[in-house]
C-alpha cells in the first residue's frame, strides 16, 4: 500500500527563501560591521608593526653596544667607500678582512615590518632586507668633508639622549637631517612609515619618533660644542 503525506507536514516544507529585501538588509548590516571592524584592525596592525620595528631597533642598539665594547668604544663606520661595506655589515661580522664577530645574530632584525621591499643584495648571502639607516652628521661639518676613517668615538657625544643613531630610512646611510621632508633625498631624511612618524634609536638606547619636517637634528646643532666634544 502506498501512503502519501501532505507536503505541509514535511519539515522542509515550512522553510522559505530569503526575500530580496531581507538579503539586502543582511548585506547592509555585514557592510556596516566590516566598516567598523576593518579600520580598527588596521590600526592594531599598524601599532603592532611599529612595536616590532622598535624591538628591532633595540636589538640593533644592543649590538652597537657590544661592538663598542670590543672596539675601543667606537661605532661602526656608516659606509666604507673602499670596501663598499655599510655599518650593518660590521654588526653582522662581515668585514673587508674576513669574518668578525656577529653582534646581531640574525639579519632579520635589520628589516622594518612596515617596509616590505624585496630583498636586495648588500654584500650578504642570502640577500638582506635593510629598512634602517645610520646617521653620520659629523662627516660633513665643521670641515667640508671629514675622513670616514676618523674614529667615531661616542665618548665625544655630550648629549647621547639627544643624538640619533639608527632610524627608519630608505637609504642605508643618512648624512643630513637639516630638512627631512618626504620629498628630500633618501640620505637626507628618515622614513615616516608608522602613522606618519619614524622610529629613531638614540645614542643612549631609547627610541623616539619624529614626523617629516622636524629640524631638531640638523648638522649645525649636533656638531656644536654643546653636543659633541672636540
Amino acid at each position: 500500500m502506498t501512503h502519501s503525506f501532505p507536503s505541509q507536514n514535511l519539515p522542509w516544507s515550512r522553510c522559505r527563501a530569503f526575500s530580496l529585501t531581507e538579503t539586502l538588509i543582511v548585506v547592509a548590516l555585514v557592510s556596516i560591521v566590516m566598516a567598523l571592524i576593518v579600520p580598527s584592525a588596521q590600526s592594531v596592525l599598524q601599532k603592532a608593526r611599529a612595536a616590532q620595528c622598535q624591538g628591532n631597533l633595540r636589538q640593533i642598539g644592543a649590538a652597537l653596544a657590544l661592538y663598542q665594547a670590543d672596539n675601543n668604544n667606537s661605532l661602526p663606520k656608516v659606509y666604507d667607500t673602499a670596501s663598499g661595506y655599510y655599518w650593518f655589515h660590521q654588526l653582522l661580522g662581515l668585514t673587508p678582512g674576513g669574518q668578525g664577530a656577529n653582534y646581531l645574530g640574525s639579519a632579520k632584525v635589520l628589516a622594518c615590518p612596515s617596509n616590505p621591499k624585496k630583498a636586495t643584495t648588500y654584500l650578504t648571502t642570502p640577500p638582506t632586507v635593510v629598512g634602517f639607516g645610520m646617521y653620520d652628521p659629523i662627516i660633513w661639518t665643521p670641515s667640508s668633508h671629514r675622513s670616514q676613517d676618523e674614529a667615531r668615538l661616542p665618548m665625544k657625544i655630550l648629549k647621547p639622549s639627544d643624538w640619533p643613531l639608527v632610524m627608519d630610512a630608505d637609504k642605508l646611510a643618512i648624512y643630513s637631517l637639516d630638512n627631512p621632508t618626504a620629498e628630500a633625498a633618501g640620505d637626507a631624511r628618515y622614513a615616516a612609515r608608522h602613522n606618519n612618524r619614524a622610529n629613531v634609536l638614540m645614542a643612549d638606547g631609547h627610541i623616539e619618533q619624529a614626523a617629516y619636517g622636524e629640524k631638531r637634528w640638523t648638522q649645525s646643532v649636533l656638531n656644536s660644542p654643546a653636543y659633541i666634544g672636540r
